[in-house]
């Protein structure tokens, strides 16, 4: 049997085998720390924007109850809007549209929340999912308005 030595400070050849392998190891590591990054921050965009229908119209500045969140049936539900224009809004729930005088409309600062009550249409939310849905247009310019807006959401009563 014939040993192989190398001088002193040069590498053997099992010396090199490992050397490559680990520089293989390296790079399936930092591959597989780039992939786990990525699919990371996809899932959070994913996360942030849901899969409660089609993004928001940008005129909306929050929806009452937020989507896919749950409440109690007794919950409020409505929406506010950016300050300008002002706007007219119409609300619907569970594809029924609810009556104007039923709605607290804080028409200054474009907000239409509707309360469910004994003398309400809507005594109280169905248990389970509930979807409203908001139709607005600027005041001035009327339901054929080309800047008419439309949002809807769903969210859980219990």
């Amino acid at each position: 049997m014939v040993e192989i030595t190398a001088a002193a400070g040069e590498p053997t050849a099992s010396s090199l085998t490992c050397v490559a392998l680990s520089r293989r190891r390296q790079a399936l590591i930092a591959a597989l720390i780039a992939t786990a990054g990525v699919a990371s921050i996809t899932a959070a965009v994913l996360v942030r924007d849901g899969d409660s229908g089609p993004p928001v119209d940008s005129r909306v500045e929050e929806l009452i109850p937020e989507p896919g969140s749950e409440v109690l049936v007794q919950q409020a539900f409505g929406l506010d809007l950016t300050d300008s224009p002002r706007y007219v809004i119409e609300l619907y729930l569970n594809g029924h549209r609810l009556p104007d005088n039923e709605s607290v409309q804080a028409t200054s600062v474009n907000r239409s929340v509707y309360q469910p009550g004994r003398t309400q249409t809507v005594t109280k939310l169905r248990a389970g999912e509930n979807c409203a849905r908001a139709v607005f247009y600027p005041f001035a310019e009327g339901p054929t308005s080309p800047r008419r807006g439309e949002v809807r959401w769903c969210f859980r009563a219990a």
